[in-house]
């Protein structure tokens, strides 16, 4: 076999992806037919719901595209009384609000001192049971005081929600929930969207870009999206941009805690067999060594809520 040199090697041509026109929301809905299929299903049902699924994967695009009367949209539900005035104060535009005046920056202000649990009677006072639905639109920062305000909440709002998982302890609050797990993009459908997101963009090598993409994303819609904007800040796509680009977002993270923990367990057992020995100096490193993966572990927690 006879290899060409990079000086020899037959170059591949430049490519312009043809320009296309999309609708709004095409992107988002990129191999998502199904899944928003069964929101909107479920909306019109009134049946509280669950998307999940790991970040950037579309929870949030899928949420945008929903429309029904009588729904309000939050953001999140933490801190709970700033969420629950923002829920305020969307009934208070649809004249629901109870109890009611002129403006919302007067019921505010007249309420200064109102607990979370004040705002809530306020708040659920006002609506009778499923007449409202409510948005969150991300949930990650689930905490024990939001998931009681989820239990509050839900005696008159139907809900539908994002977040990336029900951590065990969390599972309470929604045991009456569906759920409606949001994968990867296929790589057929990644591909789709790659062609859709590059449309007009003067790229060298399209399959290099491409395969790139790809495998970066690691079918991601958000990182897609986001290393093709990258891609199109540069006059024109060359193989060298392509290679220098760099997104790391979308790759899966190493759960290490079972690996944490079986040292932890190997350090104390080390501990007891030093003190059983008589070695002093032995005894006290491990249970240094035991101090320190216990601070790790404690952080590892506080970082994955």
């Amino acid at each position: 076999m006879v290899h060409q040199s990079p000086a020899t090697r037959p170059a591949v041509p430049s490519r312009k992806v043809p320009s296309q026109k999309l609708p709004k929301g095409i992107q988002q809905t990129v191999g998502r037919d199904e899944e928003l299929r069964q929101l909107k299903n479920n909306l019109s049902k009134g049946i509280d719901t669950l998307l999940l699924g790991p970040i950037g994967v579309g929870k949030s695009h899928l949420l945008a595209l929903l429309n029904a009367e009588n729904m309000f949209v939050v953001k999140t539900l933490s801190p709970a009384k700033e969420s629950l005035i923002n829920i305020a104060e969307d009934l208070h535009k649809t004249g629901r609000l109870c109890p009611d005046g002129p403006d919302f920056e007067t019921i505010k202000k007249q309420h200064t001192r109102t607990t979370i649990q004040g705002w809530t009677d306020m708040v659920l006072g006002s609506v009778k049971k499923n007449e409202f639905v409510l948005i969150v639109d991300d949930l990650s920062d689930m905490t024990a005081s939001v998931g009681r305000l989820i239990d509050k909440l839900n005696r008159k709002f139907i809900i539908i929600a994002a977040l990336p998982e029900v951590r065990k302890p969390y599972e309470k609050h929604f045991w009456k929930f569906d759920r409606i797990e949001i994968e990867r993009l296929s790589t057929a459908d990644a591909k789709k969207l790659i062609r859709q997101c590059t449309a007009g963009a003067n790229i060298e090598d399209y399959r290099m870009t491409e395969t790139n993409i790809l495998q970066q994303s690691a079918g991601n819609p958000r990182a897609i999206i986001e290393i093709v904007e990258r891609f199109r800040k540069e006059p024109a796509v060359t193989r060298s941009v392509v290679r220098d680009v760099l997104h790391t977002g979308a790759r899966n993270q190493i759960d290490l805690t079972f690996a944490v923990v079986l040292l932890l367990l190997a350090v104390v057992a080390a501990r007891f067999f030093m003190r059983g020995i008589g070695s002093m100096e032995g005894y006290v490193l491990a249970g240094i060594g035991s101090a320190l993966l216990v601070g790790i572990r404690f952080f590892m927690y506080r970082f994955n809520r």
